[in-house]
């Protein structure tokens, strides 16, 4: 049950932000069709509610900056909502750093309420639909059952009289006539081949003119395809049963299609005839009740509690002009671009090469994770998890693999060795330009949180590292600092918040820097990167290059590929502020997950991880691709 609610995941959240999607259309149709109600056509009243059918139906739309989407927040444009809320914590905020052995926190955190609520919820959706579906069909193969028992209708008066009015309106459809007692008001009912249902009675009771009417009515709902849309939408009922939104406005909308209907009819009557319509509407009010509401039915007395507006509607009813017609048309397809379109998610504007891995020889069966490449391209920092395997001393250690020339294979990692690593995590390092310090993050004692950010020195690029110092109170707190990042030349630090303690945060994880004036400066108050750059959801593992224009990071917020991809965020000069973040793109990343971007000192190579991308070695690899900035986008 489990592993078929993770799969229905993907589809409820689909829904679910469907649905909260439709209700921002739902308000602006009812806003438009009460400021233009006396301006607007009125079989105009019930196509904009079509917009929100086709809203609803349709998976995928493309995207525009002139969607009203654009002004809500992502997490409603893109979804991810229950799929975010399913997964551990240790998933969704990285949890490479947590305290204590890793698989059982991911275990303890997978059994939360919120993660087992959220696991449950698809499943119940499920249950509400399969319920629905089945009495919404057995209802219909019932009444399709009987009906097809019934003789048809066989006098030649009515049947005459049905084909005029179709010959009136142009239809052709081959259309039976069946008096039945299953139903209570004339009706279509069918799919292929639908037929007229006729309470027993009606063709005695009811004048000619009554008759023709009632059949001129049902011929418009065929004409229209009512009955196809009626059941487009009883199936998206079934799927949005939970909505109660949903429901009005189909109720909405099926009382603006009598009307719509009923203007439709009224253009093939006679000057006069509209009063003698309306009267015909009341009559079988008056001596037929309301029928049961199928999807493939389409009846003439559908909105009984929308009498007085159905009946001043055809006492007023005018034929539209061509200037109201014309205008109606226009406000349909400024709405249908501005609604049938999804809010517009920049992609970077790289040219990428295919995505390589590094191969057996850095890679292993272990996870290979923070990569780092040094300003000359020649060594490639990244850390293990789990740890120790061969050569390791903790749970995460720091590695270095070296090459010639950047034109050679990467050689053989080599542990940093027990100065810099210890008996705890360390990762996440950064090395500036002059590659004379190391920063890095570990949980090792005398810290201020979970983890902190220290760093190691050296005289020069030959001396052994010394060992390690702690940033101070200044840069670490009681949360989980990961450094990641640094300036070619040493004065800015960024690095991402793990546990989401340190005042000031937007979401679970946030990206931070720290500066300095000089070198020989200590390192002044973190500041955050704001809601431009940082989301609600995770963001962590930021990378700057060396013009300082570019921070690539990775992050688990909707409009993405997979659980967590790589984004980047530009600014025109380093004293302007981050711009809207951009998604890299299905060539970098993937349905799995992608992250840990480090950026070369050229800003032709893109490092990250990837986990059980095709062509690994372990869980996580360490992976690169080649990146060309596109005229225009810096």
């Amino acid at each position: 049950m489990e592993s078929l609610s993770i799969q229905l995941l993907p589809l409820f959240d689909w829904l679910l932000r469907t649905t909260l999607q439709a209700a921002l259309l739902f308000c602006l149709i009812m806003l438009v069709q009460l400021v233009l109600r006396g301006r607007l056509p009125i079989r105009w009243h019930y196509c904009l509610w079509l917009l929100l059918l086709i809203r609803l139906a349709t998976p995928w739309l493309p995207e525009s900056k002139i969607s009203i989407f654009n002004w809500v927040p992502r997490s409603i444009q893109q979804g991810g909502i229950i799929q975010s809320l399913s997964q551990p914590k240790d998933v969704r905020g990285m949890g490479f750093y947590m305290r204590g052995d890793a698989a059982e926190t991911q275990e303890a955190e997978a059994e939360t309420a919120i993660v087992r609520l959220a696991r449950i919820v698809p499943l119940l959706w499920l249950l509400g639909s399969a319920a629905l579906a089945v009495y919404v069909g057995a209802c219909n193969f019932r009444l399709w059952w009987l009906v097809t028992r019934e003789r048809p209708l066989t006098d030649q008066k009515i049947l005459d009289l049905l084909e005029d009015c179709k010959a009136e309106m142009g239809i052709r459809n081959i259309l039976g006539i069946v008096t039945t007692d299953k139903v209570s008001s004339p009706a279509l009912f069918g799919f292929v081949r639908p037929r007229l249902l006729l309470p027993s009675g009606m063709v005695e009771t009811l004048s000619r003119e009554e008759l023709r009417y009632v059949f001129l009515h049902e011929l418009g709902h065929l004409r229209r395809r009512d009955i196809y849309v009626g059941w487009l939408m009883s199936l998206l009922q079934v799927l949005h049963w939970f909505n109660p939104l949903v429901w009005l406005a189909f109720y909405r909308m099926q009382s603006d299609r009598e009307l719509a209907c009923d203007a439709l009819v009224l253009t093939y009557t006679r000057s006069g005839e509209s009063k003698d319509y309306g009267r015909t509407i009341v009559s079988l009010l008056e001596r037929f009740s309301r029928p049961q509401r199928l999807p493939s039915m389409a009846g003439i007395l559908e909105t009984k509690s929308q009498l007085k507006r159905r009946i001043k509607m055809i006492a007023e009813y005018k034929k539209t002009s061509r200037s109201r017609w014309a205008g109606a048309m226009l406000l349909l397809a400024v709405l249908a671009c501005a609604v049938l379109t999804n809010a517009y998610v920049a992609t970077a504007e790289f040219v990428f090469g295919t995505p390589t891995n590094l191969g057996p020889l850095v890679n292993s069966a272990y996870s290979e994770i923070n990569p780092f490449i040094s300003a000359d391209g020649l060594q490639l920092y990244f850390s293990d998890w789990p740890s120790p395997g061969p050569g390791g001393y903790g749970s995460h250690d720091i590695w270095v693999a070296t090459r010639a020339t950047k034109d050679d294979l990467w050689g053989e990692p080599v542990n940093l060795g027990p100065i810099v690593n210890s008996s705890f995590s360390d990762g996440g390092q950064c090395i500036p330009a002059d590659g004379l310090s190391l920063y890095f993050s570990s949980d090792r004692p005398d810290g201020y949180g979970g983890y902190d950010i220290w760093v190691t020195t050296r005289e020069t690029t030959g001396d052994e590292w010394e060992t390690p110092v702690n940033l101070g109170e200044t840069v670490n707190s009681s949360s989980c600092e990961i450094p990641a990042s640094i300036s070619p030349d040493g004065l800015q630090l960024y690095f991402h918040d793990y546990t989401a303690h340190r005042p000031g945060g937007h979401g679970s994880t946030d990206l931070w820097v720290t500066t300095r004036v000089t070198v020989f400066d200590p390192w002044g108050t973190p500041v955050n990167l704001g809601p431009t750059v940082n989301s609600s959801y995770g963001d962590v593992g930021p990378s700057i290059s060396a013009d300082g224009l570019l921070l690539f990071f990775e992050s688990f917020r909707p409009g993405g590929y997979g659980s967590w991809d790589i984004w980047v965020t530009m600014r025109a000069t380093i004293n302007d502020l981050w711009a809207e973040p951009m998604n890299l793109g299905p060539t970098v990343n993937s349905q799995y997950y992608e992250g840990m971007p480090a950026i070369s000192a050229d800003g032709s190579t893109l490092y990250f991880i990837s986990d059980d991308r095709p062509g690994g070695y372990g869980n996580w690899d360490l992976w690169q691709v080649s990146i060309i900035p596109m005229p225009g986008s810096f």
